[in-house]
């Protein structure tokens, strides 16, 4: 007897079917992680992760992300004041972006006051900016230091200058006492707000949405991302295929015949 060769079609089933599987099995890995990560991202707001901040270090390493090394505390209670370069905190917010790097920051009559070289700001005790004084609405150029001496007083390169009861006009004038100038205090806790700071500039809901996209796995992201499509695509077609080939044949329905 001759042995029957399997035909082509019987061939290319052979071939499909565990194919089908294995790329089945990673798609739906796949889709259940774009599913996962879509579903929390659509509630991020709800979750808190918008504003959750990531503290694993090695994430952070990851995103190139470094802790600032000109970390300031200008206030320890009840709020900590803090500046990094141009930004101004108390405690875990971020209240001021200031134009350049802040150069002090204090308490005045239940106002928190911070200079930059060329700008004064007023804000309230929670954090709210109220006005911001420049050149323009009569602030001294160049500033160089903030301090109080029954008031506020400026240091300038061309004098010392003091704020009236308001904080609107600033005269040059001569102290009688010494100024307290606002200087940084030495805290060990500068460290831990320095990490604090550096855990500010990423969010979970960010995470998420790198992981989502696939931008978390660099230049391999998009493809991944062509590799879940391309993947998809081939589970379609091999599978319509095999459907095809193991389609029950159609059965032909006898009509009755009409007697008369």
């Amino acid at each position: 007897m001759t042995r029957k060769h399997p035909s082509l079609r019987v061939k290319l089933l052979r071939q499909l079917r565990p194919w089908h599987r294995r790329i089945g099995i990673v798609s739906t890995l796949l889709v259940v992680f774009i599913a996962v990560t879509g579903v929390l991202i659509n509630h991020s707001n709800h979750l808190s992760l918008d504003t959750a901040q990531v503290k694993q270090g090695w994430l952070l390493d990851y995103y190139g992300i470094k802790a600032p090394t000109d970390v300031a505390l200008y206030q320890a209670s009840p709020q900590p004041l803090i500046s990094s370069e141009a930004q101004l905190w108390l405690e875990d917010k971020l209240i001021l972006e200031a134009s350049s790097q802040v150069l002090g920051a204090t308490v005045h009559n239940e106002m928190i006051v911070a200079i930059d070289r060329r700008h004064l700001y007023l804000l309230s005790p929670q954090g709210e900016l109220f006005e911001t004084q420049s050149l323009a609405t009569g602030l001294p150029e160049n500033l160089e230091a903030l301090g109080q001496s029954e008031g506020l007083w400026l240091k300038t390169a061309t004098g010392l200058y003091m704020a009236d009861t308001d904080l609107i006009e600033w005269t040059q004038a001569q102290p009688f006492a010494a100024i307290d100038w606002v200087k940084p205090i030495d805290s060990p806790e500068t460290v831990e707000f320095a990490q604090q700071i550096r855990s500010s500039h990423l969010s979970w809901e960010r995470v998420l949405l790198d992981l989502h996209s696939g931008r978390f796995f660099g230049t391999l992201g998009p493809w991944i991302m062509d590799l879940v499509a391309l993947s998809m695509l081939i589970m379609a077609f091999t599978g319509f295929y095999i459907w095809l080939q193991h389609k029950p044949p159609r059965k032909k329905k006898v009509g009755l015949k009409r007697r008369f």
